[in-house]
């Protein structure tokens, strides 16, 4: 879902320019915030630490990740300190630069597989012969989602309660205006994507088709074809997607 590649600012795919500023009416048109909505802030903070902990451990100055993601180094710097949401392209463009993927990135270190589920989970099962503290978790409710705001009302919700290896399936939400109507810059990586339309209507072009797609579509396509996603429609598009070996490879780009 979205640069080295053709300076991709995407939605999960296209170039992004309006900062979501907060997670509630507005950006996103009249629909309420989601359940797990009240975390989004702080994950927009987590991942900002996450790119300056890499980037240090690297030895890479702001100015040399910068001069590589190709924007400025005060963007960069506002990123790092969790004062401004990156679009979608300007994340990939960052991860391939650190070498790191965009799910480690937004949920930090792979977790273990007996990590156990968050506190106060009322509804996971129990069982004598496996204390809690060792069972993988396997169910996700929806105030446990992790939640980022990128750019131009694209957000996302990870749906699974463990980071997956080179997998992501995700809610995601296009405000009103959100994506890519306002420039027609493509984007593309590594991976496939398959996604479903769950509320409003989704403009997309995959390579040099575009389509409109309603409530109960769905679509498949190899995500190294060039790409964009944008709401034209007057109500917010939400939509399930998954995107399998998103971690960008060199020969696909």
């Amino acid at each position: 879902m979205d640069a080295s590649e053709p300076s991709g600012e995407g939605s999960p795919h296209v170039s992004l320019r309006r900062a979501v500023a907060s997670l509630g009416r507005g950006p996103l048109g009249e629909a309420p915030p989601p359940p797990g909505a009240e975390g989004a802030a702080d994950a927009v903070a987590q991942l900002g630490q996450r790119i300056r902990t890499a980037r240090l451990e690297q030895g890479i100055g702001v100015r040399e990740l910068a001069r590589r993601v190709d924007c400025s180094a005060s963007m960069i710097s506002q990123i790092e300190k969790g004062l401004t949401n990156p679009s979608v392209s300007t994340l990939y463009s960052i991860s391939r630069a650190l070498k790191i993927s965009t799910d480690n990135l937004i949920t930090g270190a792979d977790a273990p597989v007996d990590a156990a589920p968050r506190s106060g989970n009322r509804h996971a099962p129990r069982s004598p012969s496996a204390p809690m503290s060792r069972r993988a978790p396997v169910v996700l409710h929806p105030h446990e989602r992790r939640v980022i705001n990128l750019e131009r009302g694209v957000r996302w919700e990870l749906l699974t309660p463990l980071p997956e290896t080179s997998a992501e399936f995700m809610e995601v939400t296009y405000g009103i205006g959100g994506g890519s109507n306002d420039d027609d810059h493509a984007i593309r990586h590594n991976g496939r994507e398959y996604s479903v339309i769950l509320e409003g209507q989704l403009s997309v072009q995959i390579g040099f088709e575009e389509y409109v797609l309603e409530p109960g579509d769905s679509m498949a396509f190899d995500s190294t074809i060039p790409h964009r996603f944008w709401n034209a429609g007057a109500v917010p598009v939400r939509a399930i997607w998954f995107v399998e070996d998103r971690w960008p490879s060199p020969e696909s780009l």
